[in-house]
């Protein structure tokens, strides 16, 4: 395997940035997939392709040294990205002479994943993981909150001592040890049909109803606490001379305790009992389970005390944030195996055309990834 040089990982960047791999791109992501399972053949990985059936996603892939599953380290990443088809061709892979390099996943997360790769590679090289429990589980679907693949990650992460998730670090180059719970509702409003200029007195608006719901959804936000209510997509209606029928909206909500999606949740219950506009327009609230809180936990800030003690002694300075984002380290966190995330190169504005990543930040980022991974499988009861 090979051993790290920026100017192959950029090589290889480029050729992971110039194609799309949304979240329902199976193709694009299979494509992401293949590319990994050849570089980690080509050393001592075993690499399973695991399908999601009857699910629209690409499949995972599953990189490990040991044919156990009770792993000293758990490595999450994710290949596929939240943008449309179509944007890599708008903005294909580019690098400024400050080493800032753009493109479509370029910090979430495909220069993330493949930092983990050459730090795999370099371990694999000195021999310092042969008698060590590696796994390194590329998620297909992340960017859904793991709605296929969430069942396949908890199966994985069982008996896992600690999970690293190899998200890209703050734009600060501060990590992650604790992420906010998310919660999706899709809502559906129902009403009576009429002409608005004739006899709108014998309609009842779906869209009046739905937008009484709107406001009162969004003062259940409580940003002092960190519960967000956000209602981010609204559709609906027929025409304007017509009185709406229908209309839908999804709400996004995110909450750092199980009181406060409680307080949220059955705010929404006691909403559903109601209707706001004469007639009988009715709005129904549909759950979808997304991700629960990632707390820091005792044993959270242990590792993360390890980390940042390994960071100093390779000359790296860096703080631990509190982040609203959503990942999978919530899921194995919510497991209680200790969790830390952000650990990838510097980066940020991922899900839009703003997306970029630190070059310079690569190999001291790898580098310091390399040794958390070492000294975990070196002192497994750590």
């Amino acid at each position: 395997m090979e051993n790290f040089s920026l100017e192959q990982y950029l090589k290889y960047l480029q050729y992971l940035v110039n194609f799309d791999n949304g979240s329902m791109n199976a193709k694009g992501v299979a494509r992401v997939a293949d590319f990994f399972k050849e570089k980690f053949e080509e050393g001592p990985w075993k690499c399973e392709l695991i399908t999601i059936e009857g699910a629209p996603v690409g499949p995972c892939l599953k990189v490990s040294n040991t044919p156990d599953d009770d792993y000293d380290v758990l490595l999450l990443g994710h290949m596929d990205t939240a943008l449309p088809d179509g944007e890599a061709e708008k903005r294909p892979y580019t690098i400024d002479e400050n080493g800032i390099v753009r493109g479509v996943g370029v910090s979430d997360m495909k220069g993330c994943l493949l930092s983990t790769y050459f730090a795999l590679a370099e371990l694999s090289n000195e021999h310092r993981l042969d008698h060590a429990k590696v796994c390194f589980l590329l998620n297909c679907d992340e960017e859904t909150g793991s709605r296929y693949s969430g069942p396949t990650l908890r199966k994985i992460a069982k008996h896992a001592k600690h999970v690293i998730v190899v998200e890209a670090a703050r734009k600060t180059g501060d990590m992650v040890k604790e992420r906010s719970g998310v919660a999706d509702y899709h809502l559906h409003a129902t009403g009576v049909s009429a002409h608005a200029g004739v006899n709108p007195q014998d309609g009842s608006s779906a869209i009046n109803e739905l937008a009484e719901w709107i406001v009162r959804l969004h003062k259940l936000s409580n940003y002092a606490v960190g519960t967000s209510v956000n209602v981010g997509i609204i559709k609906g209606g027929k025409g304007s001379n017509v009185v709406a029928s229908e209309a839908d909206a999804d709400v996004d909500v995110r909450f750092k305790t199980q009181a406060e999606f409680d307080r949220v949740n059955n705010a929404i219950r006691e909403l559903e009992k109601q209707s706001f506009t004469p007639g009988g327009a009715k709005v129904t609230a549909e759950y979808r389970p997304n991700r629960p809180p990632m707390p820091c936990t005792e044993k959270t800030q242990k590792l993360a005390d390890l980390i940042s003690k390994l960071g100093k002694e390779q000359g790296l300075s860096f703080g631990w944030v509190a982040t609203g984002g959503g990942s999978d380290g919530n899921i194995t966190a919510d497991m209680g195996i200790p969790t830390v995330d952000g650990v990838g190169p510097v980066g940020a504005g991922g899900h839009s055309a703003a997306e970029w990543l630190d070059s310079k930040s690569v190999e001291p980022r790898m580098r310091l990834l390399k040794s958390t991974i070492a000294y975990l499988c070196d002192h497994p009861d750590f």
